[in-house]
């Protein structure tokens, strides 16, 4: 019986069987559940690495795309405001050419319409009268003793230039051959007139002139001059010059 020191605490003894193979076998139990966790956590480890960069290189790929797009609309917008510069430009080009244009034609028409009334003035006589109006008539003399130079002018007044005056006159010689009175249609004495009824066609003024040649006997002693103007105005004039020679 051992030694027992008298007050001291006794523990229990328990015998255990020595089973090397047992314990050899824990060992290796153990050691390849640790192989098998390590091994486990690096398939994992590698498997969300794998799935990490998956998601990275489609994020990437989403991003390029979403950028190649933004580029496109980018280069698309720059196309359209450079297509608006252009036609801003095209316009302000075009508007001042036609301004310009609008000036031109303006001072065009001013220096038309004082062409207009510098005309107006020189061919027709401050009168209040208005239409079909005699406004000269000479007789001149000439190296032949019993012909002469004549000029009837008839004008429109207050011609606007666009309007022509229609209508026709006669002319007539008055006088005296023996005792008797005698009236010479213009035609008779003058071989630049043709018809009793000359025609009259003008917008300002027309001019009838020629010679005429007196027959033997016969003394002048005025003209009658009757003018018919049926448009723009319907208008008569009956008028009477004395035979009166220029230089006599």
């Amino acid at each position: 019986m051992p030694n027992v020191v008298k007050g001291s605490k006794q523990e229990k003894m328990v015998v255990v069987p020595y089973r090397p193979r047992r314990r050899l076998l824990i060992t290796v139990a153990w050691l390849a559940g640790m192989g098998a966790s390590a091994a486990a956590g690096l398939f994992y480890g590698y498997f969300e690495t794998f799935r990490t960069e998956q998601i990275a290189q489609a994020e990437r790929q989403r991003l390029t795309d979403e950028l190649a797009n933004v580029q496109q609309e980018n280069a698309d917008l720059r196309r359209q405001v450079a297509i608006l510069d252009t036609t801003s430009v095209m316009d302000k080009r075009a508007t001042e050419e036609v301004q310009s244009t609008i000036r031109g034609l303006r001072d065009r028409v001013a220096l038309l319409e004082q062409d207009i009334v510098f005309y107006r003035q020189v061919v027709s006589d401050e009168t209040e009268s208005t239409g079909l109006t005699i406004g000269q008539f000479d007789i001149s003399a000439t190296n032949e003793p019993r012909t002469f130079r004549y000029k009837l002018v008839l004008r429109q007044k207050d011609a606007d230039g666009d309007t022509y005056l229609m209508g026709h006159v006669n002319v007539n010689l008055v006088g005296k051959q023996g005792d008797s009175q005698v009236i010479l249609p213009l035609r008779d004495v003058s071989e630049n007139i043709r018809d009793l009824d000359i025609r009259l066609r003008f917008k300002f003024f027309q001019s009838i002139e020629g010679e005429l040649e007196l027959p033997e006997g016969f003394v002048p002693e005025r003209i009658q001059i009757a003018a018919v103007a049926a448009e723009p105005v319907a208008k008569s004039i009956d008028q009477n010059f004395s035979w009166v020679v220029e230089g006599e």
